[in-house]
């Protein structure tokens, strides 16, 4: 048990040195990921304001070509007047005629309508790109400054990954669940030693016997008030005295 407890201390002080060099990061990492989001999020707002372009000018077209294409009914209708024989022929072209004028008034009105939306759709996307721009240099710069720490610290986080993952090896799986359930649970800090016979997470005073049994390092004890594993370390109390 003795050696249990001296690696979860080794493996302790481990996670700590790890989290201090990936702490040189500062908020980039978030920054980066938040940007990543906002950057999808514009994409998309700009895609789906081109698609809408692109239906509207489809439409537009349609009606257009609709309009030639009535047009040429109407003038068909028209020619039709000076070949009818009878007042019941010139009423029935001349409803036809009117139908087809509405028809037309109707599409014109569509496509001015349609005008319209593609000046205000276009004038949207423009600042939406503008946005998407911005929002694109904001996340290089950003990238480029966490890639830059990231490589500054690869070899030593590398080195680190792999010295915790070979004391993970030695420790028991049921000690190592335990160990990382309290440092998850506890902004990372998971075994602390006994400093002035209190908790070295909490501070809160321990009992004599307590102390003594926790020197012997025979057995693992828990703070009674924030979890922690305890563990006494010689250096440190000669240390404080």
């Amino acid at each position: 048990m003795q050696q249990i407890l001296k690696d979860l201390v080794e493996l302790q002080s481990l996670d700590i040195k790890l989290a201090e060099i990936q702490s040189l990061r500062g908020d980039l990492p978030h920054q980066v990921k938040e940007l990543e989001r906002e950057l999808a999020v514009a994409e998309k707002k700009v895609s789906d304001s081109e698609k809408r372009l692109q239906d509207f000018q489809v439409e537009k077209s349609n009606n257009e070509r609709e309009i030639k294409e009535l047009e040429q009914k109407k003038d068909k209708y028209q020619k039709q007047l000076f070949s009818v024989k009878s007042n019941r022929e010139y009423d029935a072209v001349t409803m036809e005629i009117e139908q087809v004028n509405t028809f037309i008034s109707d599409k014109e009105s569509r496509v001015l309508e349609i005008i319209d939306k593609l000046e205000e759709l276009t004038k949207t996307i423009e600042d939406e790109k503008q946005v998407f721009e911005k929002l694109k240099g904001q996340y290089k710069s950003k990238k480029d400054a966490l890639d830059k720490k990231i490589k500054e610290t690869e070899k030593d986080e590398a080195y680190l990954n792999d010295q915790i993952d070979k004391i993970q090896r030695k420790i028991p799986p049921r000690h190592l669940a335990l160990y990382k359930r309290i440092k998850n649970a506890k902004g990372g800090l998971a075994v602390v030693p006994v400093v002035r016979k209190s908790c070295g997470g909490c501070y809160k005073n321990l009992p004599p016997q307590k102390v003594l049994e926790i020197r012997k390092m025979n057995q693992i004890h828990l703070c009674e008030v924030c979890g922690r594993i305890l563990v006494w370390d010689e250096k440190i109390n000669e240390e404080v005295k």
